[in-house]
């Protein structure tokens, strides 16, 4: 019998993501930033927002047993402030690091617009595989496997806002594609982090159907717009068109 399935783990975590979501989408759709500039540095910052808001209600708070034999299991029992702080600090030091490296690279290392989003991404980047930490005991490709995975969303999230937003812009307003994009967008990273977090950290295996309203259904919404491409790529290959 696994012990760490007897920590209660919050049965709301689709209602706290979606409302964090739309709370995140609303505010960054107040700034009123052009939606045709793609990942603004006010979405990023507010999905940064979501994403503390998120560690504080689900994690810390809600599932505050579950995550204490967790932090247990990976620490081997040498829970403490030192090495809860190495565990945390270390990969988001590691890509900040990268973030400035690229900065230098391209002379923009000076550049307050740039160090916000430098950090802002580093934490996106750290919530998302903050999770993996679960999967230590698996081995180095199921680690690897689990990242591709984050890494796909991720792309798919910050590449589909732009086609989101501006292919429901004619029918509701700019503005108001505006935040539904960065909703969808904020709620796609948020179920995908929280799935990750049932599965790997507390080892609460969920069904099919759950799983896919969490993290599905979120992917489908930001990848319709690129369907008619997909589409192309099917005739390509099938047909030769």
């Amino acid at each position: 019998m696994n012990p760490y399935q007897n920590a209660p783990i919050p049965k709301i975590g689709i209602p706290v993501n979606i409302g964090i979501s739309a709370v995140i989408g609303a505010l960054v759709g107040m700034v009123g930033e052009d939606i045709e500039l793609g990942i603004s540095t006010g979405v990023l910052i507010g999905m940064t927002l979501g994403f503390f808001f998120q560690e504080a209600l689900l994690v810390q708070i809600l599932s505050r047993e579950a995550n204490i034999q967790f932090q247990s299991r990976i620490l081997q029992g040498e829970v403490n402030l030192r090495n809860r702080i190495t565990m945390l600090l270390g990969p988001l030091l590691l890509i900040i690091a990268i973030g400035f490296g690229l900065a230098l690279w391209n002379g923009l290392a000076s550049d307050s617009t740039t160090i916000v989003r430098i950090i802002c991404v580093s934490f996106i980047i750290m919530f998302g595989i903050d999770p993996l930490f679960g999967l230590y005991d698996k081995g180095v490709l199921a680690i690897f496997g689990a990242s591709v995975v984050y890494i796909i969303i991720l792309q798919a999230g910050f590449d589909g806002y732009d086609e989101l937003a501006n292919s429901i812009s004619p029918y509701i307003g700019e503005g108001v594609a505006f935040s539904v994009a960065s909703s969808v967008v904020m709620y796609l990273l948020l179920s995908a982090r929280w799935t990750y977090y049932r599965l790997f950290c507390f080892n609460q295996v969920e069904d099919l159907g759950k799983a896919f309203i969490d993290t599905g259904l979120p992917l489908v919404l930001v990848i319709i717009p690129y369907f008619p491409k997909f589409l192309e790529m099917l005739e390509t290959m099938f047909l030769g068109l």
